[in-house]
């Protein structure tokens, strides 16, 4: 009886063992010296699950603040800012509206921007182009 268990037992390691093999095409990403596989289906999960919603972002602070924030239409957009100073900012001061894609440097609408928390803590965002810009940043 024990012999049977003890095969049984085996066989069930060997088969978890074998099934962990991911059979998807991987991509190499260099990081420093280290050397990291990374699948693009990882790759668009890991951007998907960062990604944050806009409308709990003050796009004046540039900070996730965790709870919806007040909209403001402008030009057919929407912003959001957390108090009515940044209402009045948005409206007003164009750079409250924009920033700097910080992969490809080009200036991104924040209304239309891929949003994540920075790697610098914080509750700080950074706010990218595209999903794709994003991926390309995590991959550099």
């Amino acid at each position: 009886m024990k012999t049977k268990i003890l095969i049984i037992g085996l066989f069930l390691i060997g088969f978890i063992i074998s099934s962990c093999n991911n059979q998807t095409k991987q991509k190499e990403v260099t990081k420093g010296e280290n050397k990291i596989e990374v699948s693009e289906e990882t790759l668009s999960n890991a951007a998907e699950v960062a990604k944050i919603e806009s409308k709990k972002v003050c796009y004046v602070n540039n900070k996730y603040m965790g709870i919806d924030q007040i909209p403001v239409e402008f030009e057919n957009k929407t912003y959001y800012g957390c108090c009515e100073g940044c209402v009045v900012k948005l409206k007003t001061m164009r750079e409250t509206r924009y920033a700097k894609d910080p992969f490809t440097g080009n200036e991104v609408d924040k209304a239309m921007a891929f949003i994540v928390l920075s790697p610098t803590g914080n509750n700080d965002v950074l706010y990218f182009e595209s999903l794709q810009t994003y991926k390309d940043f995590i991959k550099s």
